[in-house]
């Protein structure tokens, strides 16, 4: 196989993340719509989003596993068809919670048996010696259709009629149109159906202790930072935003993931341990950045809170991947990139956890209660970080 079909196969695989995280925020700027429409109450309104989470839970840390043994096509092939799927049940999220409940659901099921395993498989098609490279490469299509999924929402709902379906229809069009190219990449995983089937973290002999104190926490902040700009602030400020909420919930959507995209070059100059460092301090700032907006009501704060947080995730996904990849070997690698993304997207808990503590103290005080986590989440880990490299 020449180094072009390399390079030919690793785009398709490419675009399926693109399409899969296109996919995952196109309903997210029309969240006010929703809270509308079916008279939501805050906490329900973000749980449409966080429903996503239960999604991606149940199936990453079987999906990486299942990929070890059966290869990396089997998983990737079926669940990208499932991807347009979904897009075509939140349809009728239109008049039904529940529609809409099962549709991200679903979402999070698809996200999580392709983000981890199409990870591995772009690794593998590069081949050592490239993990910083291809880690990068990974962050940009997944940040890539994080962005482009949401600023194409709001542009339709400026534009065009139907904007709680068309959006969800050319979703749809893309995962289906692309399902037969992904099917025709070759395998680069050797199967191996002989081994036990069963959950694991694929976490090297020694080392458990630094991913759960050091790796573990850090990839929560990937999307907990991302995730306050995707949906909390836009939900939290809509009285403020009148009538150009969608608007401003598609920019702060684009701007948060097109950050990650243009931030992924730090980690490549300053290394993983150092990128990550970085990017919590950019999250921590851009997370209190947007409490102030909250606090004060000055709306155009969420905007330089998005670029700060979007830094933050592209950062910190690119490094944690690097750092997986310079970690583990071919046969576990599936696992412990699957492993990554679990502790990751744990982190898109925290709107729902903001709105849940606001009930019990005001929002103002839970968000300066989750500011202050993760300026002491922040501080601990950077003098983690600055130790003899962790899973080494």
């Amino acid at each position: 196989m020449t180094g072009s079909d390399d390079r030919r196969h690793a785009i398709v695989v490419a675009l399926a993340l693109f399409t899969v995280g296109f996919g995952t925020n196109v309903s997210t700027p029309l969240l006010v719509r929703y809270q509308e429409r079916l008279d939501l109450g805050q906490t329900t309104t973000l749980s449409i989003f966080v429903v996503y989470v239960a999604g991606i839970l149940s199936t990453l840390l079987i999906a990486g596993p299942l990929s070890d043994r059966f290869g990396r096509r089997p998983i990737v092939v079926p669940f990208v068809a499932a991807s347009g799927v979904a897009s075509l049940i939140l349809i009728l999220g239109r008049d039904s919670l529940l529609a809409l409940y099962v549709g991200r659901l679903l979402l999070g099921v698809v996200s999580g048996a392709v983000i981890g395993t199409g990870s591995a498989w772009i690794q593998e098609q590069a081949g050592r010696g490239n993990e910083l490279r291809m880690a990068s490469i990974t962050t940009a299509v997944l940040y890539g259709g994080f962005g482009l999924g949401p600023a194409v929402t709001a542009a339709m709902e400026q534009l065009l009629p139907a904007p709680l379906v068309l959006p969800y229809l050319l979703h749809a069009a893309m995962a289906f149109a692309l399902v037969p190219f992904v099917a025709r990449v070759p395998e680069t995983h050797r199967p191996q159906r002989r081994r036990p089937l069963r959950i694991e973290l694929g976490i090297p002999p020694g080392r458990r202790t630094e991913f759960l104190l050091v790796l573990a926490p850090t990839a929560f902040w990937v999307y907990g930072f991302a995730s306050s700009a995707f949906a909390l602030f836009p939900v939290l400020l809509r009285d403020a935003l009148d009538d150009v909420d969608v608007l401003v919930g598609g920019a702060t959507a684009a701007l948060t993931a097109w950050s990650g995209i243009m931030a992924r070059p730090i980690s490549e100059r300053f290394g993983a341990r150092r990128g990550s460092v970085i990017g919590l301090w950019s999250g921590t700032i851009g997370l209190a950045f947007g409490a102030v907006a909250f606090a004060t009501d000055v709306w155009p704060l969420i905007l330089p809170a998005a670029v700060l947080v979007g830094a933050s995730s592209g950062i910190l996904l690119t490094a944690g991947l690097t750092i997986i990849s310079e970690s583990t070997g071919d046969d576990t690698r599936g696992a412990l990139t699957s492993a990554f993304y679990v502790a990751a997207y744990l982190g898109m808990t925290v709107p729902v956890l903001v709105s849940l503590l606001g009930r019990v103290v005001s929002t103002t005080s839970a968000l300066i209660i989750v500011t202050a986590v993760a300026l002491v989440t922040t501080v601990g880990l950077t003098n983690e970080l600055r130790r003899p490299a962790a899973l080494r």
